[in-house]
């Protein structure tokens, strides 16, 4: 099981309020963390395929937040979006698309924030700190 996600609430205000202002569609973006596991840094991307059922991240902001969170010294370690009509747990789509087995993927629905880890079709919750 995955160690509890350190998370401030600046970086849960910043993801929520990205989900806020996709709505109605999904949004999504990523999170770097530091050595200790803190959450240093959520990237609020675009959903360059807009849908109320699924996201899918723009890759040259992926590209452009891996870059960024390199050069202070972190690791992406995450992936967020939300479900805007839906709760915050996984899918079956988003544990299809859960290729990064040691990220933990948060979710935003029905006014929650929840963290998941997604390893070979297996969901596992991780406790948000």
């Amino acid at each position: 099981m995955k160690d509890p996600l350190r998370l401030s609430d600046d970086i849960r205000e910043a993801i929520l309020a990205h989900a806020e202002n996709c709505a109605p569609d999904e949004c999504c973006g990523l999170f770097a963390s530091d050595d200790a596991g803190s959450v240093r840094f959520a990237y609020p991307l675009t959903n360059c395929r807009p849908s109320p059922l699924t996201y899918t991240v723009d890759p040259d902001e992926h590209f452009a937040a891996l870059q960024h969170a390199e050069t202070r010294g972190w690791t992406l370690s995450g992936a967020f979006h939300s479900h805007p009509k839906g709760p915050a747990s996984p899918s079956v789509i988003d544990v299809q698309k859960a290729l990064e087995p040691d990220w933990v993927y948060l979710i935003v629905g029905g006014g929650q924030l929840r963290g998941f880890q997604i390893r070979d079709r297996e969901v596992v919750e991780v406790e948000l700190i």
